[in-house]
């Protein structure tokens, strides 16, 4: 699942939809490097087993729903035009009327099964994906810094 919200939600994120200005880099003293602490003496848990995989057919209906919501997305920011404050309330609807899908995608968050699952289909369908994200994507450079576009934004960011 990992691959259906980062790969398409954060996907918005990476072309520009995150608010903040990027840092600035601090400027480094030239001084000698410091000693690197020493390894830890215990090992690392082992991660945690996964609870299963989904079938193949979840997959495909998950990944169906997504594309329903990314497509949705887009008619959104076509509909609004260049009005951040319709673009806004239009990726918040849309948001709204898919909450029971995404909860039910983060239930598979973590799930390598279902990431790998997801990672292949995401991989076949990306030329139909695409179009729909990246007019998110360029509203979301237009808009950024807008109080009601930067709200729906910090709602991807919490997906």
């Amino acid at each position: 699942m990992k691959q259906l919200v980062a790969a398409g939600l954060m996907c918005l994120i990476a072309c520009g939809g995150s608010s903040k200005p990027p840092a600035e880099q601090p400027t480094l003293a030239n001084k000698p490097a410091e000693e690197a602490p020493p390894p830890p003496t215990e090992p690392a848990p082992p991660p945690a087993a996964d609870t299963g995989g989904p079938t193949d057919a979840e997959v495909e209906a998950m990944m169906a729903q997504a594309m329903t919501m990314f497509i949705a997305m887009g008619d959104a920011v076509d509909a609004a035009g260049s009005d951040c404050g319709k673009i806004a309330a239009g990726l918040s609807a849309t948001l709204d009327a898919n909450r029971e899908f995404l909860a039910t995608a983060k239930q598979w968050k973590g799930n390598a099964a279902m990431d790998q699952k997801a990672e292949a289909w995401m991989q076949v369908h990306m030329n139909e994906l695409m179009p729909h994200v990246m007019k998110v994507g360029t509203a979301s450079q237009t808009c950024a810094g807008q109080p009601a576009f930067d709200a729906v934004m910090k709602r991807f960011e919490e997906l």
